[in-house]
C-alpha cells in the first residue's frame, strides 16, 4: 500500500473509485472521505440504476475476501489422478497439467470480494485488480470505526 492512497482515503477532498462487478454487470464505489457513493446497476432483462450514498459510519459490518483456491483445479486435479490409477497415462497427466494451470492461476490473479452491510442488504463488489490495495484499505478503515465505536457529532452530509 503506497503512502499517497492511504492518505487519499483520509482526505475528503479527494475521491476514490473502486471498479469492479457486481449483479454480472460493471459497478463502483466512490469513496470521498467518510461519504460512500454505490453505483451498480440490478435485473437482467430490465436493469434498475442502484446508486446508494452511505457513510462509512453506517455501514454495519464489513468483509474482505481474496480467493486464491479453486474448485475447477482440484477437480481437475482428481480427475487426472483417477485416470492415471487407470492406466491412461496420456489423459491422466494431460488432466493434471491443466488442474496444475488453472491452481497457478487463480494464486497468482485471487478473486477479490467487499461486501458492505448497509442496513439489511449487503452490497457485494468483485473488485479489480488496481482497486484492490484501497478496496482493503477501506475495509480496515470501516473495522477500525466498528471496534472503537466512532461515529461522528454531527450526522455527515451526503450528495
Amino acid at each position: 500500500m503506497t503512502e499517497t492512497s492511504e492518505a487519499a482515503l483520509t482526505r475528503a477532498s479527494d475521491a476514490i473509485v473502486l471498479t469492479g462487478y457486481a449483479y454480472q454487470r460493471r459497478a463502483t464505489l466512490e469513496i470521498r472521505g467518510d461519504t460512500l457513493m454505490w453505483r451498480a446497476q440490478r435485473g437482467q432483462l430490465y436493469p434498475d440504476a442502484e446508486n446508494i450514498a452511505t457513510t462509512t459510519f453506517d455501514v454495519r459490518d464489513v468483509m474482505w475476501l481474496q480467493r486464491r483456491g479453486s474448485i475447477a483445479a482440484a477437480i481437475l486435479g482428481i480427475g487426472g489422478a483417477i485416470a492415471l490409477a487407470n492406466g491412461l497415462m496420456i489423459v491422466g497427466a494431460a488432466t493434471l497439467a491443466l488442474g496444475a494451470g488453472v491452481g497457478i492461476f487463480r494464486m497468482l490473479r485471487p478473486l477479490r470480494w467487499l461486501g458492505l452491510d448497509v442496513g439489511g442488504r449487503w452490497l457485494l463488489l468483485r473488485v479489480e485488480r488496481t482497486c484492490a490495495d484501497d478496496a482493503r484499505l477501506l475495509a480496515e478503515r470501516i473495522e477500525q470505526n466498528l471496534r472503537d465505536g466512532d461515529v461522528p457529532r454531527e450526522p455527515l452530509a451526503l450528495p
